[in-house]
């Protein structure tokens, strides 16, 4: 990823996102292996208190998981967290 310009890669193929899925990916990342709430990511990224009825977290993690070509069933990349969450499961390094 490299965030001063909002772009990532998978590979060689640069990922076409959603501001908004590109912003989820880049907290996800940040964050390795750490269990985000949907509750936590709506308020970083939407900046909502509180947003039981939306489904705005969930639609961006599909986004991502197309994009990505991930499997829900057997995540390569993002993991979900029944009741909890998700997190991003891939080993993640700092470029150069």
């Amino acid at each position: 990823m490299d965030r001063t310009a909002r772009r990532a890669w998978l590979k060689d193929r640069e990922l076409v996102l959603t501001p908004k899925a590109g912003a989820l990916l880049d907290n996800l990342v940040t964050h390795p292996d750490e269990l985000l709430s949907r509750e936590r990511l709506l308020e970083e990224l939407w900046g909502w208190e509180t947003a039981s009825t939306t489904r705005a977290v969930d639609n961006r993690i599909a986004e991502l998981r197309r994009v990505l070509g991930d499997d829900p069933a057997r995540p390569r990349w993002i993991d979900t967290v029944t009741g909890q969450g998700y997190r991003f499961v891939a080993p993640v390094e700092a470029g150069a």
